[in-house]
């Protein structure tokens, strides 16, 4: 069954009430939902293999379209989709969950795509927020607010409350972009909810170059980078990056792994930075590995 529908809008929110799901076992809902998971995998299946940018602009556009028609059933913000290879990650709160991929384009090059859907635990409703990648190269990026229309594209493999109180808006959100034929970059970025808005930033991480909004890492394809989140030691541990010859500073195609490691300690609210620190304690506690999206669509 092809579901598809013509919607227009950067950012709409719709509350749906989760609990008339309750009681109802397998509904019509849910059979409709289902049908409109085959549709979006059929056509993820077809973005995957283009080798055409204007067919993965039209393939991507009728993804968006069948999301944005899923959001009119209450129990889309539960439904699995496991028929859909794509990121699809849900808060530990259970509070907030993000449907986001990413258009590979010919350019080597990436455009992304990112539902956010904010569920009041409870009502059991749910307001949804789509983010506009449109903010790929802006000057000084790490120190900017960014609103859901004048979003930095990215892959989210990984979101986190930046606090247990039940009240808590603000989320950690570790995100991968890949930049271009020379260069990756990984990203810890916060998502908050404002009212009837959602942004991206907050003046939390105290660097070695002062407070930032955000973490922007960059570093050649050839490599790979780690960034975790901790949640039992409230931290991020990730690689030092660092050029392969010193006279490549500043070159990032030339960064990566230098052996080392950093880390952002969350104290009073705010991630201090630890330069250096001893991995060992962290080489078996709360494994969560990440696989690069590029290495299954490398350019060649």
């Amino acid at each position: 069954m092809d579901i598809d529908m013509d919607m227009k809008g950067n950012m709409k929110s719709f509350v749906l009430i989760l609990g008339l799901v309750i009681g109802f076992g397998v509904s019509a809902f849910s059979q409709d939902v289902a049908a409109i998971e085959d549709s979006l995998s059929r056509y993820y299946k077809i973005l995957a293999a283009s080798k055409n940018d204007a067919l993965s602009d039209s393939t991507s556009q009728k993804m968006r379209n069948l999301f944005i028609q899923s959001f009119s059933f209450p129990e889309t913000f539960i439904y699995p989709f496991e028929k859909l290879n794509m990121s699809r990650i849900t808060s530990s709160d259970g509070r907030v969950r993000l449907f986001n991929w990413n258009q590979p384009k010919q350019d080597g090059t990436y455009k992304y795509y990112c539902f956010v859907l904010n569920r009041d635990i409870k009502t059991g409703a749910y307001e949804w927020f789509e983010l506009v990648d449109n903010q790929k190269e802006v000057d000084k990026i790490e120190n900017k607010i960014l609103n859901a229309d004048k979003w930095m594209g990215a892959l989210y493999y990984e979101i986190i409350p930046l606090s247990t109180d039940k009240k808590n808006n603000s989320y950690v959100v570790l995100g991968w972009d890949g930049k271009d034929d020379l260069t990756t970059r990984k990203m810890v970025d916060i998502l908050e909810f404002s009212g009837s808005k959602v942004r991206l930033g907050a003046a939390i991480f105290k660097t070695e170059l002062g407070s930032q909004k955000r973490l922007i890492y960059e570093y050649s394809n050839d490599i790979s980078m780690s960034i975790k989140f901790y949640q039992k030691k409230k931290c991020i541990v990730m690689d030092h990056l660092a050029p392969k010859n010193p006279m490549m500073t500043g070159v990032y195609a030339d960064y990566g792994p230098d052996g080392t490691y950093d880390l952002y300690q969350l104290e009073k609210g705010k991630f201090e930075l630890h330069e250096k620190i001893d991995i060992s304690e962290f080489a078996e506690d709360d494994e969560r590995p990440y696989v690069d999206p590029r290495t299954r669509r490398r350019r060649r």
